[in-house]
């Protein structure tokens, strides 16, 4: 389910690209002291919902932060320049993951559906980081 640059191109994937373009760049490479880099709206349109503060602000300062799209969405991560992983978090995925490992769900106060000890590994690649967040080295 790894997506390809450009395989998601909706109205804030658009305007991402477009704000970049029409942006002084400083650095010259479309994320060097940019307000929306070039690769932040690059990672939405392999279908990234968000991207992570972190992320940006280490874009904007020059340092490289890739985006690996392996399996499906929360298996998706941004690999830092201190080799840490920051983990991509979508409910609906994070609901079909914590289902298909048989978690009991949970009703939240938000009304939203949880799983008592999160939703499992992914069954797919075994992915355990399926709940979002931050791996250190």
């Amino acid at each position: 389910m790894a997506r390809e640059r450009y395989s998601k191109m909706d109205r804030v994937t658009a305007f991402g690209f477009l704000a970049n373009a029409l942006e002084n760049r400083r650095g010259g490479d479309g994320d060097t002291g940019s307000s929306f880099p070039r690769t932040d709206a690059e990672d939405m349109s392999k279908g990234a919902r968000f991207i992570p503060g972190e992320v940006t602000l280490a874009r904007r300062a020059g340092e490289k932060a890739s985006f690996v799209t392996k399996c499906g969405p929360n298996c998706w991560y941004w690999k830092m320049p201190d080799g840490s992983r920051i983990y991509h978090f979508d409910p609906i995925t994070y609901h079909s993951i914590g289902t298909a490992n048989g978690r009991k769900e949970v009703k939240g106060d938000d009304y939203r559906t949880h799983f008592e000890d999160g939703a499992g590994p992914c069954p797919h690649c075994g992915n355990p980081n399926t709940n979002g967040g931050m791996i250190k080295p």
